[in-house]
């Protein structure tokens, strides 16, 4: 079967125009009918990663979240909104409420009559059809829906380089259990490939993403927002960071997450082969989008057991982006300390330290700061082979 992704425009987060663009890309794609059926429990997987007000763009638009609640609603569902926070945020329901009443959705379930989950219990399962991952930890939630709606928003990732539908997944796993895989798996492959296995696992029934306000740069917390002005759904998260990739200028193949979805055959590598409804990705071009500042921290020679083994320290240390909190940003809150895998970053003097040695540059605490005080910075050789590759290294 083809894929098929609907991008409708959608110019601002006016609940009217939202309103229309989410309808209008659900029903190309046959309507909430198709997905939802009376009486079903439906699970709203936004993205919250941290306790942020939505103009931060760091989380799902709650006028997003409103639209897709109403046409669960009309089809007979009964919505229920979830997600595990970023490790700074504790999975319980103090940290729950933190990030429902920072992000809005807490005014949002008030006022539809949605559900927000309090519920913190989570499972081990079983997913022998994993291709890396066999046994994992999922909120609880997840695993008693009847359909699982994935609403991820469009932003870069400084570890992955694009985080949408596929990434948005990670959210299925509990709290800090986050930061065990992350200690685990290194390799950015290897973590590719976790994240599509969470695809098999959860199997989202529906993928919308709001790609209103999207993020570019040292995202998915800390990058300069750009106008983007689209809704896209589709029943393929793949196929849809497929698109939204290609949307903003980047080349599919070289985000991780579709590399290793190409070469298990979840899509051929060829946008063309996926069927836009609405408009086309030509129509929707967004220009000079900024990728996150490059890494070469894996692949030919951190995927090979023998350099791993005898250079992938050197290399690390040498080579890969250096997260650097800077004084006069860093409120020592301790949110990185709390959320680091490694558990290597203290407080001294009113200021995030980092021990560069034991860091394993999955730059979480980068990713979860929410004063944007933690820099990416090139070591001097690696800025001086980047300068003499023409930025190629």
């Amino acid at each position: 079967m083809i894929p098929q992704v609907a991008i409708v425009k959608c110019p601002d987060y006016q609940q009217s125009a939202v309103d229309r663009a989410v309808r209008e890309s659900v029903d190309l794609l046959g309507g909430m009918s198709q997905f939802v059926r009376p009486g079903q429990k439906v699970l709203l997987k936004v993205n919250l990663l941290s306790a942020t007000p939505p103009e931060r763009g760091i989380v799902t638009h709650p006028a997003v979240v409103k639209a897709v609640i109403r046409l669960v609603q009309e089809a007979g569902g009964m919505p229920l909104i979830a997600d595990s926070p970023g490790t700074s945020v504790p999975y319980t329901q103090a940290g729950l409420r933190r990030v429902y009443k920072a992000s809005g959705l807490l005014e949002v379930a008030e006022r539809t009559g949605a559900a927000l989950n309090w519920d913190t219990s989570y499972e081990e399962v079983s997913h022998p059809e994993g291709f890396l991952i066999k046994r994992l930890e999922v909120i609880k939630p997840v695993l008693e829906a009847d359909v699982v709606i994935s609403m991820p928003k469009l932003k870069t990732h400084a570890l992955m380089t694009f985080t949408g539908a596929t990434k948005n997944l990670f959210g299925v796993v509990p709290g800090f259990a986050k930061g065990i895989f992350h200690a685990r798996m290194r390799n950015v492959t290897h973590f590719a490939l976790m994240l599509l296995d969470l695809i098999s696992l959860v199997k989202p029934a529906l993928v919308l993403m709001d790609a209103v306000v999207g993020m570019e740069g040292n995202g998915p917390s800390t990058g300069p927002l750009r106008d983007v002005g689209v809704i896209l759904a589709s029943r393929d998260s793949v196929a849809l960071d497929a698109v939204a990739t290609s949307m903003v200028g980047f080349d599919p193949l070289k985000v991780p997450t579709l590399r290793e979805a190409a070469a298990r055959g979840l899509w051929t590598g060829k946008v063309d082969d996926i069927k836009t409804l609405g408009a086309s990705v030509s129509e929707v071009l967004v220009p000079d989008f900024h990728p996150p500042v490059a890494s070469p921290r894996e692949d030919a020679t951190l995927g090979n057991p023998f350099f791993t083994r005898h250079f992938g320290p050197l290399i690390t240390e040498n080579f890969t982006l250096k997260p650097v909190p800077q004084r006069g940003r860093c409120v020592a809150c301790g949110d990185c300390v709390v959320g680091c895998p490694q558990q290597v970053i203290t407080i001294v003097d009113s200021l995030a330290v980092i021990d560069h040695s034991q860091c394993i540059r999955c730059y979480c605490c980068h990713e979860l700061c929410t004063e944007g005080a933690i820099d990416l910075e090139r070591p001097w050789l690696g800025s001086l082979v980047h300068r003499v590759s023409g930025g190629r290294l």
